[in-house]
């Protein structure tokens, strides 16, 4: 068995407590950053592949988008068609063994910085 006792009195406080914080003001300045250096670290060509012939175009790195959707919400992405088989979840197993990183596993490696960014940034906003 457990048991847990809620005193309203914490609740009001910790609910003045997020009024004061505003998610729009934490997230203001920081959402946009962190989006673009995750499409960033995501895009980084890998060493070519030795003894390639292929000549890079480096179209796929020139379609990077960052796009702030609102105050809470943003959109990192690529426009080249095959992105997604790049860097995408249908990435095929020959680009991930030559180094080409996933754009959602560069955020989830990114993320918990990202954090902890915020959390520094809510103590200040709170003192």
């Amino acid at each position: 068995m457990i048991e847990a006792e809620i005193d309203p009195r914490d609740l009001r406080e910790f609910m003045l407590d997020m009024d004061a914080l505003h998610l729009e003001k934490l997230l203001d300045g920081e959402l946009g950053p962190f989006a673009k250096a995750v499409g960033v670290a995501a895009g980084k060509y890998p060493p070519p592949v030795s003894g390639s012939t292929y000549i890079r175009t480096y179209h796929l790195d020139r379609n990077w988008y960052y796009k702030l959707l609102s105050a809470l919400s943003v959109e990192v992405g690529n426009l080249a068609v095959y992105a997604g088989y790049v860097h995408g979840h249908e990435q095929v197993d020959f680009h991930a063994a030559h180094g080409w990183r996933r754009l959602f596993e560069m955020g989830d490696t990114m993320l918990e910085n990202f954090i902890e960014k915020l959390i520094r940034k809510a103590e200040r906003i709170w003192k």
